[in-house]
């Protein structure tokens, strides 16, 4: 490993007052999420969220009537809503979903199935996350990060549908249930405020929950506050252009609604993108000292305890990686059994990278003998002048 996970800049000092946001950290924090769009990996991360957005929506939905089911809550909105923004032919589709038999044996293996499927947001995003708290150094792994986001998309769903129950039934349940006029109105005048208060609390939570090295909350909580507003003034466009554009079908026919839709999931997508990065652009220009390369290494360290040491090499890409074979990937491993002077190469390559390394520690041990010799030259002249 290099230093890069020992070197921290300046950073607010315990004790003091938080630097206030003035306008010219504002423009570094937008200037420093700019630059972070150098990066090639964001470039196409959008349109890969856009489409596990779209990848899973319909199996969430599956998941989630038959979780409201439970509480006898009609997916009606829900009708109303798919037959203004998808095609005829797609919609009499999802109607029969919502509308089938509730079984017991299929329904709990198409749940299952469901549920794989709709936890692919999930797992976009726990890719996201992860990338950007560590700095574009770590090594992804398929099946920990697919595992993980399984129990993100179960927690997805049962928040909307609570939140969706309070508000078919909240009023029911605050003036019946409470009996208090006081509560009924406000669970009537709090109702959407409700809405936007669960999808903050999910993206803070896809935040804080989703990547593999857990950071305290209050870093990712400017990020989150910043994508539930993006998520908002997009939605707020997406609706003009919908009631707008009236001739959009025209270039793609049946399939416009969905190409719309597509749009929608796609400017969300940038939404969830700018506010992860947000986080980190904060955390710099405002000194928080939060995501700090070192305090990244800490965090991890500290969650995996006595086998942090042997998580971190296996999670952080190193500079000399390759020399440690039992960290090669399946692909590589499977090259260099079946593929034909593959494995005398990459052993070429490692024994150079072991001399490399070889040599760079030596230059960085004669320059420490170096300098201990000159601080106790240096120190030898200052007792013989006193």
């Amino acid at each position: 490993m290099t230093d890069f996970w020992q070197d921290d800049p300046i950073v607010e000092k315990k004790g003091k007052k938080k630097l206030p946001l003035t306008w010219e950290r504002f423009l570094k924090i937008c200037f420093h999420l700019w630059r972070q769009f150098d990066d090639p990996y964001y470039a196409g991360f959008a349109a890969q969220i856009a489409y596990f957005f779209l990848m899973s929506a319909v199996p969430m939905l599956i998941v989630l009537t038959q979780v409201l089911g439970i509480f006898d809550v009609s997916m009606d909105f829900i009708k109303d809503w798919l037959e203004q923004h998808l095609s005829t032919q797609m919609g009499s589709v999802l109607e029969g979903i919502f509308s089938a038999s509730s079984t017991a044996l299929p329904n709990f293996f198409l749940i299952l199935l469901a549920l794989w499927a709709s936890s692919s947001l999930a797992f976009s995003l726990s890719r996201l996350t992860t990338y950007t708290i560590s700095y574009g150094k770590y090594r992804y792994n398929f099946f920990t990060e697919r595992l993980k986001a399984i129990p993100m998309a179960i927690l997805t769903i049962l928040v909307v549908a609570i939140a969706l129950v309070i508000y078919v039934y909240g009023e029911l349940i605050a003036k019946r249930v409470l009996r208090n006029m006081f509560v009924y109105e406000m669970v009537s005048e709090l109702r959407t405020p409700l809405l936007l208060l669960v999808v903050f609390l999910m993206i803070l939570s896809s935040y804080y929950i989703l990547p593999r090295i857990r950071v305290p909350l209050r870093a990712v909580l400017p990020g989150s506050i910043v994508a539930t507003a993006g998520i908002m003034v997009v939605t707020w466009f997406y609706s003009l252009y919908i009631s707008r554009a009236t001739n959009y079908n025209l270039l793609y026919g049946a399939f416009s609604n969905i190409v719309a839709m597509m749009l929608w999931f796609y400017l969300i997508s940038w939404v969830l993108c700018i506010g992860m990065m947000f986080n980190k652009s904060w955390d710099i220009h405002m000194k928080r000292g939060r995501l700090t390369p070192a305090k990244i290494k800490e965090y991890l360290l500290r969650q995996y305890g006595s086998h942090g040491e042997e998580m971190w090499n296996k999670l952080i890409i190193g500079e000399y990686d390759m020399t440690d074979r039992s960290l090669d990937s399946l692909a590589v491993r499977a090259s260099r059994k079946f593929d034909p002077g593959y494995n005398e190469k990459r052993e070429r390559e490692i024994a150079e990278l072991i001399e490399k390394r070889a040599l760079s520690e030596k230059i960085e041990q004669e320059l420490e003998a170096e300098y201990e010799n000159y601080a106790e030259d240096f120190e030898s002249e200052t007792i013989d002048k006193e």
